[in-house]
């Protein structure tokens, strides 16, 4: 083989290798946003965040039953499956609904509607800890028939920090798997009715 195509046949294998050692350093080193890298690669969530507006006018319920299809969608940002039946349930270990509302607001409560799942015919009561943009606010037990009403009341200092915009979100340490494969993010906990913020 003469010198110059040797030359460019080196040339070829290192620009191989380079692309492949910059592929290898991109599957190592990813650079992704946080939700998605907890959701894919570190699996600390099983709630991947959806690019939902999450328009909202303080006070009123948020109808999770099939009535209120057209709203809702908008509020759900991920960990939810439905509705159906009279309500909407919650998928994996744990669900966010997210409040945007331009009413102003020195005090607040958040109230929840909410029934825990059967599996296989057989009660479970759930624990759900519920918290107002990072901050836990309460942890309520919820039992499957009838639903239950829940009301938190939401510190003064989180209602002036969240300037019109609330990340609901819902963890459920007792969820549990209704199937032998079912995945953490298929794992089923409770079904919720109505969510409201409600000013007080």
């Amino acid at each position: 083989m003469s010198s110059p195509a040797r030359i460019t046949l080196y040339v070829l294998v290192g620009l191989v290798a380079a692309f492949e050692l910059a592929v290898l350093w991109l599957m190592l080193n990813p650079n992704v946003s946080s939700d998605y890298r907890a959701y894919y690669i570190d699996k600390t969530t099983t709630c991947l965040n959806q690019p939902v507006g999450g328009e909202y006018t303080l006070g009123e319920t948020l109808d999770l039953s099939p009535e209120g299809r057209r709203a809702a969608p908008n509020n759900k940002v991920c960990g939810w499956s439905g509705p159906a039946g009279d309500g909407t349930h919650a998928i994996g270990t744990s669900s966010r609904l997210r409040f945007v509302f331009d009413e102003p607001a020195s005090a607040m409560s958040v109230e929840l509607r909410m029934a825990a799942v059967r599996k296989g015919g057989v009660a479970t009561t759930q624990r759900v800890q519920v918290l107002f943009n990072g901050t836990e606010i309460g942890t309520v037990s919820v039992v499957p028939e009838p639903h239950q009403d829940f009301t938190l009341a939401v510190p003064p200092e989180l209602v002036a920090a969240a300037e019109g915009r609330v990340e609901l979100e819902l963890v459920y340490p007792d969820a549990v798997s209704m199937g032998p494969t079912d995945a953490a993010t298929r794992w089923r906990s409770i079904k919720l009715l109505s969510a409201a913020l409600v000013p007080s």
